[in-house]
């Protein structure tokens, strides 16, 4: 009987062990296939992402070879503006072509500068639930871009243009119509800072509509609108970024000082590292600061100006300068050349 006992025991336990095999190997599959639906759903987010940014630069592209078969000029490879036929540079244009020829230069920069750093698109304003890499079709948006560093990186670098008709990536448009993309367009400065290390967001404040329905953005009626809600929704809510160098040209000075005003204790607490204004117009306002503020404000900050004497030349001191900052010359004699020409200066100042 004990043998019959024992042996009905052992099989007992044999199919005990056997439930709980396959009971480990049941919840081992569920886990299986719950990280694989994990996956499977984060490489779906990302493909989806990619396919609306591929879109997106398919019609900008596409609107650029539209619009170059209008004109009779095109780009070269050195980034000169040519005519078609001729090969030489652009000549003196009319209102008419001058206007589409312009039209052809912004859309031909955005293609080419997100294509070349392959930036990343955000959409502003937006709504608090929404992402910023997502188109908000329920309100009027415009474009502002990013390098891919932007989320994680420790140094940001803030590209502020002037007023007027530039766009997403250019300084000047007269600049890049009569010379050549090097010195009218942020190109540049988004090599060198990826080549020092820097993350970039480059701002669009002079979009005041939106970039497909032409509609109104209520929110952006004014460049420090637009300035102060991308920096205090999207660089400010980054909590990787432990420094802010801004390069800000002509009105766009304006702009910083506002973004300053709006965030005092970024200024007090040093997370803003530099700022290079080039030729910046940004008045007396910054004295609302306060004397801490303005003290930190003016160690922190140049002003590279129109000037005949070598880049990075001092020039005059803060004291008798309109901005309250020390100046340095620009490197040009013409105010829309000064971010092209003291490229070179800024970064040096930025690494000192």
């Amino acid at each position: 009987m004990k043998g019959i006992e024992k042996e009905e025991n052992e099989i007992k336990e044999s199919k005990k062990k056997n439930n709980e095999k396959k009971i480990e190997n049941i919840d081992n599959k569920k886990e299986e296939i719950g990280i694989y639906k994990k996956d499977n759903s984060t490489e779906k987010k990302e493909k989806q992402k990619e396919n609306l940014k591929e879109k997106n630069d398919n019609e900008t592209k596409k609107i650029s070879i539209e619009l170059e078969k209008l004109i009779e000029y095109k780009y070269n490879e050195e980034g000169v503006l040519i005519n078609k036929k001729t090969g030489k540079k652009c000549g003196i244009l009319n209102k008419q072509e001058y206007d589409l020829v312009g039209l052809y230069v912004q859309k031909y920069v955005e293609n080419l500068i997100i294509k070349t750093f392959d930036l990343d698109i955000l959409y502003v304003p937006n709504k608090e639930n929404k992402n910023f890499e997502k188109r908000d079709n329920t309100m009027a948006q415009c474009k502002i871009l990013t390098t891919k560093n932007f989320p994680s990186n420790e140094k940001c670098l803030i590209l502020i243009q002037g007023t007027g008709v530039v766009r997403l990536g250019q300084w000047a448009r007269s600049v890049c119509i009569n010379e050549n993309l090097t010195l009218g367009t942020m190109i540049p400065y988004v090599d060198k800072a990826l080549k020092n290390k820097y993350s970039v967001i480059i701002m669009n404040p002079n979009e005041r509509k939106d970039f497909k329905s032409e509609e109104k953005i209520e929110q952006f009626s004014t460049m420090q609108e637009h300035c102060v809600y991308v920096y205090n929704k999207i660089i400010k809510k980054n909590n990787n970024i432990k420094q802010i160098y801004i390069v800000a040209h002509s009105m766009g000075g304006e702009c910083t000082v506002k973004i300053l005003l709006n965030n005092k204790e970024d200024l007090i607490n040093r997370k803003i590292i530099k700022i290079a204004f080039t030729d910046s117009v940004h008045g007396t306002e910054y004295k609302d600061l306060g004397k801490e503020g303005i003290k930190i404000f003016r160690q922190i900050s140049r002003n590279y100006i129109c000037s005949d004497k070598p880049a990075g030349t001092f020039v005059r001191n803060y004291e008798t300068s309109y901005g309250g900052v020390d100046c340095y010359s620009s490197g040009h004699k013409k105010h829309e050349y000064t971010s092209g020409t003291a490229i070179d200066e800024i970064f040096k100042y930025f690494n000192e």
